[in-house]
């Protein structure tokens, strides 16, 4: 529950950051927001040790995420739209190895007390904040955020695919430490290492993922992930080895990638100027239910039973979206011109 409240409140905070951003034309002041709003619940959460208290501070950092998140994925696609693919998989690449430095570091700081990995994001939101006065912002539709049905239905069998696996995977990823460190006793820095090799892996493979949607069609670079994805679920549930762990990450990485940035460059290239900003904004929203469902279902069968019985009742999910995958009906690019 506590992993799922962040997401829910991003995807309630989210249209109302993006509304106000559409309305004054700039997305950067938002962004600014986002972080402080951030930094100042992450100094929170250092302070707190209720659990009932952690809920409304995690409610926090979803506001947070809301502000930033869609509105920088937007900026992202706005690089160079006739090179969107590649760019795109450059920023998705330096998200993940983001995500690579903070599990390598928490793991080394976090030996004696896990209060401290706060610090560590408020630190980080901090230079997050002072790299936005660094950025760019060179078109922003009127129009932008604000799903309205006729963009979500034009685009639901691609959010429906990526909510089906994705769930599996936040399951998976909410359990894995306490599965790592409670049943195979693994030090709390070999996990940090197993994030830190799939996500800095990712800094490769969504620039080649990216590279590759703008070659060949992108419903095969989504399935591919689709099948990785199955084969890395049923992998986690047999090894039992830190190096086998870590070897696992490679496949994890690429299948991530393929299927997170064949769908981002399907709904991107499929979508008029106008409603791109409300598609990418979609995107976002999917992931971030997935976060919600993931770990709720994930607690509620790992809470009954075990990891690998989770990952067994969690896998036809995956199948599921991997048949959805195959149906995916690509549309040719949308031109890029901004007043059409």
């Amino acid at each position: 529950m506590i992993n799922a409240i962040m997401p829910f409140f991003s995807i309630l905070s989210a249209p109302l950051f993006a509304r106000r951003a559409a309305k004054i034309q700039k997305k950067l002041p938002i962004i600014r927001i986002g972080f402080v709003i951030g930094a100042f619940f992450s100094m929170m959460l250092f302070f707190s040790n209720d659990k009932f208290f952690l809920f409304f501070l995690r409610m926090g950092m979803g506001v947070s995420f809301g502000a930033t998140t869609a509105l920088t994925n937007s900026l992202a696609t706005e690089i160079d739209p006739k090179k969107r693919g590649k760019y795109f998989g450059i920023y998705s690449g330096a998200c993940s190895f983001g995500w690579a430095i903070g599990s390598i570091l928490t793991g080394l700081i976090i030996s004696d007390t896990y209060n401290n990995a706060f610090l560590l994001s408020v630190v980080f939101l901090i230079i997050g904040f002072s790299a936005t006065f660094f950025a760019e912002e060179k078109y922003t539709s009127s129009g932008y955020f604000g799903i309205d049905f006729e963009t979500f239905k034009k685009f639901f069998p691609y959010y429906r695919t990526l909510l089906l696996r994705h769930s599996v995977a936040t399951a998976l990823w909410a359990f894995l430490p306490v599965y790592l460190e409670a049943s195979l006793g693994f030090e709390r820095f070999t996990i940090g290492v197993i994030y830190f090799i799939n996500n800095s892996l990712q800094l490769l493979t969504m620039s080649l993922a990216g590279h590759l949607s703008d070659k060949i069609k992108r419903k095969y670079i989504i399935l591919i992930g689709m099948i990785g994805s199955i084969g890395f679920l049923l992998v986690f549930t047999i090894i039992k080895l830190p190096i086998e762990f870590m070897l696992l990450q490679i496949l994890v990485a690429f299948s991530w990638a393929f299927v997170y940035m064949g769908t981002s460059s399907i709904i991107a290239g499929s979508s008029t100027w106008d409603e791109r900003g409300e598609a990418m904004a979609g995107l976002t929203m999917t992931l971030n239910l997935s976060n919600i469902v993931g770990p709720i279902l994930g607690g509620i069968i790992y809470g009954l039973s075990d990891f690998s019985t989770m990952i067994y009742l969690l896998l036809p999910l995956c199948l599921i979206a991997t048949i959805s995958s195959i149906f995916l009906k690509e549309k040719e690019n949308i031109s890029h011109n901004i007043y059409k």
